[in-house]
């Protein structure tokens, strides 16, 4: 029975690969107030190239990475082309300006490797305890670190920016599945900032994968933080947006852990050393009591700007990881969950905001961030703006201290506060992703 949990926990969590589908059309922008320029306006369109950051295997056969894991980061371009419809149809339904029964697809191309770093960890000997690692081994790892800093700082100026988006996918994500979701994330938010993916070792389909693959999220934490500390280390970078989905999380989140117990041992501010001003978490799947030790005994998000969680309850994928594991999983967690000790420290700590996914299981339960039409604009809105809920650019219902709601209704630039819902259209979609049509029509 067990192992029967175990292949449906793997086969949800995993749900969003196989025939990959593509995002809907988001809620469209408002065109006036605060929200006065849809995403794409004065946005540099000239390319659909992002960076990325892997420490998957390269395939000896094809063109592209595995699932197994590498000592050694790779750091490149990767193009995403839209192959049955152009650049202007595909940056206006992505805008949420375009209602359109035909859903883009994609194909991933990889276009130039920037550099591969000496695999870690790097030689060393011990004399007299001391750990000396190799002098030349260390000069071309941070030759490797200068060249990926001068790529970002080129693209960077190329795109008149100081901002940069680093995703990191979830479980059983290809990496073409992680570049096409950072490609729609990105796209939705006008193409705003420079974004990267971090693509870590996963997708193999194996059974009972989700465990193995688990253990290759541990492995790529120091990876992450290295590349976290590369990011922060370039001068051109004014601004990080962390977004992260599922497994993902937990990686990102101990990474992110790591360097502030750094931070705080060495004396400086990691929101300053980082610039870290949005962490953006949907469907986290870390223990529930793990996440809520984080947040308040070892007061995490003070790191940040600011921290959203989109949760959904009724998340089947976490639902069952939670059965499984025999604890709550945070991406599936409720406000009457949270100990009444938790929820005053969180009604102190300002920068934490849990929005909750009403209409979630109409999408998909677990793969919503970029499904369900509502969280996708939000998603954008955020990138594009840094703006908190309660701003005027978002649309989020207020239900109790750091909890906000979103549902099919969100309209961004109508915060609660000065909402009109008969500014635009309401639309309604089918249960199914592959299926999910827009049946209003749009003002702009």
């Amino acid at each position: 029975m067990k192992r029967l949990c175990l292949l449906a926990l793997c086969a949800l969590l995993g749900g969003c690969v196989g025939v990959y589908p593509a995002a809907v059309s988001p809620t469209p922008w408002e065109t006036s107030g605060a929200a006065a320029s849809r995403p794409g306006d004065g946005v540099p369109q000239n390319t659909s190239q992002m960076l990325y950051v892997t420490d998957r295997n390269m395939l000896e056969t094809e063109q592209g990475f595995g699932t197994d894991r590498s000592t050694a980061m790779a750091f490149g371009h990767v193009r995403i082309d839209t192959t049955n419809m152009g650049q202007r149809d595909f940056d206006a339904y992505m805008s949420g300006h375009a209602i359109s029964d035909k859903r883009p697809r994609y194909a991933a191309t990889l276009t130039d490797e920037i550099v591969r770093f000496p695999g870690t960890p790097l030689p060393f000997a011990i004399e007299k305890g001391v750990l000396i690692r190799d002098r030349s081994a260390m000069a071309a790892y941070k030759g490797a670190g200068a060249q990926f800093q001068a790529a970002l700082t080129q693209e960077l100026e190329d795109n008149d920016t100081g901002k940069v988006i680093l995703y990191v996918h979830g479980f059983n994500n290809t990496f073409d599945d992680g570049a096409f979701n950072l490609f729609e994330l990105w796209s939705a938010a006008g193409r705003a900032g420079v974004p990267i993916l971090f693509s870590w070792p996963t997708g193999g389909h194996k059974a009972l994968g989700y465990f193995s693959d688990t253990q290759s999220g541990d492995f790529s934490v120091y990876h992450l933080k290295e590349t976290l500390r590369l990011i922060s280390a370039t001068g051109a970078v004014d601004e990080l947006v962390v977004v992260t989905h599922s497994h993902g999380a937990s990686i990102v989140t101990s990474a992110l852990r790591e360097l502030l117990i750094e931070s705080r041992g060495a004396g400086v501010s990691m929101r300053d050393t980082y610039r870290i001003d949005t962490l953006i978490m949907a469907a986290p799947d870390i223990d529930l009591g793990v996440m809520e030790q984080r947040l308040v005994a070892e007061a995490f998000g003070i790191g940040f700007g600011q921290i959203d969680v989109y949760l959904n309850p009724g998340d089947n994928a976490l639902g069952l990881a939670g059965w499984i594991f025999g604890s709550p999983r945070f991406g599936a967690a409720r406000p009457d969950q949270l100990s009444p000790e938790s929820r005053a420290v969180f009604q102190g700590v300002k920068s934490v905001h849990f929005i909750m996914v009403q209409d979630a299981n109409q999408f998909d339960r677990h793969n919503y961030f970029r499904l369900h039409p509502g969280v996708l604009a939000d998603i954008a809105v955020t990138l594009r703006t840094g703006a908190r809920p309660g701003d005027r650019e978002r649309g989020l219902v207020h239900i109790d201290l750091n909890f906000w709601q979103i549902d099919q209704t969100y309209r961004p630039g109508q915060a609660e506060s000065g909402r009109s819902k008969s500014a635009l259209p309401a639309r309604t979609y089918s249960s199914h992703p592959s299926e999910s049509r827009a049946s209003g029509g749009s003002s702009h």
